[in-house]
C-alpha cells in the first residue's frame, strides 16, 4: 500500500518490521528493502576491490595471484619433503634459517638497486632468474636423487634472488595507485597471498600425496612467468628520484639512519619482528603437528596451511575495508589476543579443534603486518622507500626463518607444545614493551 501525499509526493510505505499481524507488507516495500540490502553489499564488494579499476595494478595483482600460488604448493612440498628425509624438527628450522641468513645481505642489496636502477626491469630480470631453484629441485626429486643439502642450497639461492627482488616489487605498489588507495591496494595485495595459502596447501597436500613432491616445485617454477608478463604488458613506471652525487656507501647509510632515528618506523619494524619471531613460530612446526600430534599425514599438513590462510584473507580483506584511523585499534586488539590463540593452538591435541585456531592466528599475523607494512609505506618518502623496504623484507620474511633454528632446537627437546607456549608470552611481553617505549605507534597508526 503506498500513498502519495499531495504536499510532497513522497510516498509513505508501511514498515515491515512495525506492521501489525494483520496488515500486508506491500511486495514494493519488500523489492525496497531487498534493494537497500543488495546496494550495501555492492557497495562493500567494490570498496574491497576498488583499486584493481587501476589497468597497471590490475595486472600485478593478477600475477600475484598466480605467481604467489606457486609459492604456496612449494611451501608444502618442501617442508614435507624435509621431514620425509630428516624426521627431524631441528632441521625444517635449519632448511628455513639458512636461506634467511644469507638472503639478509642480498636485501640489503635489493634495497639500494631499488632506489637507483629501473625497479619493473629488474623485478623481471629477478623473476626469471627464480624459475631455476625449484625447477632443479623438482628434477632431482623425480630422479630420487635429491638429499636435505639441495634443498637447503637450492633454498638459499632462491631466497638470495627474492630478497633482491620483493624490494622493487613492493616499492612498485604506490607507483601504481593513488596515495589515497594504498591502504586498499596493500590489503588486496596481502589477500592474494592469503586466497593461495588457502586454496594452495590444499591442493599441494593432495598433489604431494598422489604423485610426490616434484610437481609442486615444477608449478611453482612455471608460475614465476606470470609477474614477467604482466611488467611486459605495464605502461612505463617513471624512474624514482634521486640525488645522483651520492655514493653508494652513503645512499645505503641513508635507508639505516632513517630507520633508525625515525621512532615510529622502528617502532613498526620491532613490533613486525616480534610478532614473526614468535608468533608465526607455529608455522615452523606445521608438519610435527601433521605428522606426530594431530596424525593427519601430509594431506592434513594441506588442509592446516589452508586453515592458517583462510584466517588470513579474512583479516586481510578486513585490512582492504579498514578505515584509517581505526587500524591502530585493531593493530592493538589482534596484538595483545594472539597468545592467548597460540598457547590453545598448541596444546589442543585434535584436528578439528586446531582448524578454527589457525583460522584465528592466520588472521591475526597478517592484520599485524598488513597494515605495519601500509603504514611503512605511507609514511617513508619515495626516494629511501627501497632502501626501507628492504630491511623491513628482512624482517617480515627473515624473523619466522630465523626463530625456526631455536624453535626447532627445542621443539626436540622440551616439545613442540612447550616452545609454543613460551612464545606467546614472550611475542606479549615484547609488544608491551614496543608500546611503552614508542606510544607514537597506538597514537598514528
Amino acid at each position: 500500500m503506498t500513498d502519495i501525499s499531495p504536499d510532497n509526493q513522497q510516498p509513505h510505505v508501511v514498515n515491515p518490521s512495525t506492521a501489525s499481524l494483520g496488515e500486508e507488507v506491500p511486495l514494493v516495500t519488500r523489492v525496497l528493502k531487498f534493494r537497500t540490502i543488495s546496494a550495501r553489499g555492492r557497495f562493500l564488494v567494490s570498496r574491497t576491490f576498488y583499486t584493481l579499476r587501476y589497468r597497471e595494478f590490475r595486472l600485478f595483482w593478477m600475477a600475484l595471484v598466480v605467481s604467489l600460488l606457486g609459492v604456496s604448493f612449494q611451501t608444502v612440498a618442501q617442508s614435507w619433503l624435509v621431514y620425509r628425509l630428516t624426521n627431524s624438527p631441528l632441521m625444517l628450522g635449519v632448511t628455513g634459517f639458512i636461506p634467511a641468513l644469507v638472503a639478509a645481505p642480498a636485501s640489503v642489496l635489493g634495497g639500494l638497486l631499488a632506489d637507483r636502477v629501473s625497479r619493473r626491469n629488474l623485478v623481471i630480470i629477478t623473476q626469471t632468474l627464480m624459475m631455476i631453484p625449484p625447477v632443479v629441485l623438482a628434477y632431482l626429486i623425480w630422479r630420487n636423487q635429491v638429499q636435505p643439502w639441495h634443498v637447503i642450497a637450492a633454498t638459499a639461492v632462491l631466497a638470495i634472488v627474492a630478497a633482491v627482488d620483493l624490494p622493487s616489487r613492493t616499492s612498485m605498489v604506490p607507483q601504481l595507485v593513488p596515495a589515497d588507495d594504498l591502504l586498499n591496494a596493500q590489503g588486496l595485495a596481502s589477500a592474494v597471498g592469503q586466497v593461495t595459502r588457502i586454496i594452495g596447501p590444499a591442493l599441494a597436500g593432495l598433489i604431494v600425496a598422489l604423485w610426490g613432491e616434484a610437481v609442486p616445485y615444477l608449478i611453482n617454477g612455471l608460475t614465476y612467468l606470470a609477474m614477467v608478463v604482466a611488467l611486459l604488458m605495464m605502461n612505463p613506471i617513471p624512474p624514482v628520484e634521486r640525488d645522483r652525487r651520492e655514493g653508494v656507501r652513503s645512499s645505503l647509510l641513508g635507508g639505516f639512519r632513517y630507520t633508525l632515528r625515525t621512532p615510529i618506523v622502528f617502532g613498526l619494524f620491532l613490533t613486525v619482528a616480534a610478532q614473526g619471531f614468535f608468533l608465526s613460530a607455529y608455522v615452523t612446526l606445521l608438519p610435527v603437528f601433521a605428522k606426530d600430534i594431530l596424525n593427519v599425514g601430509a594431506r592434513g599438513l594441506g588442509w592446516l596451511n589452508a586453515a592458517a590462510g583462510a584466517g588470513a584473507l579474512l583479516g586481510a580483506l578486513g585490512v582492504a575495508n579498514l578505515q584509517t584511523g581505526r587500524r591502530g585499534w585493531v593493530l592493538n586488539f589482534g596484538g595483545f589476543i594472539m597468545p592467548a590463540v597460540l598457547v590453545a593452538f598448541a596444546w589442543s591435541g585434535n584436528f578439528y579443534a586446531s582448524v578454527p585456531l589457525l583460522l584465528l592466528l592466520g588472521a591475526g599475523t597478517v592484520i599485524i603486518r598488513t597494515i605495519a607494512a601500509t603504514f611503512l609505506l605511507t609514511i617513508v618518502p619515495d626516494s629511501l622507500r627501497g632502501r626501507v623496504i628492504s630491511l623491513a623484507t628482512m624482517i617480515f620474511y627473515g624473523a619466522p626463518y630465523a626463530a625456526g633454528l631455536p624453535v626447532g632446537y627445542f621443539a626436540e627437546r622440551w616439545g613442540t607444545p612447550i616452545v609454543l607456549s613460551l612464545c606467546a608470552p614472550l611475542f606479549l611481553a615484547s609488544l608491551l614493551w614496543v608500546y611503552w617505549k614508542m606510544p607514537e605507534i597506538r597514537r598514528r597508526a
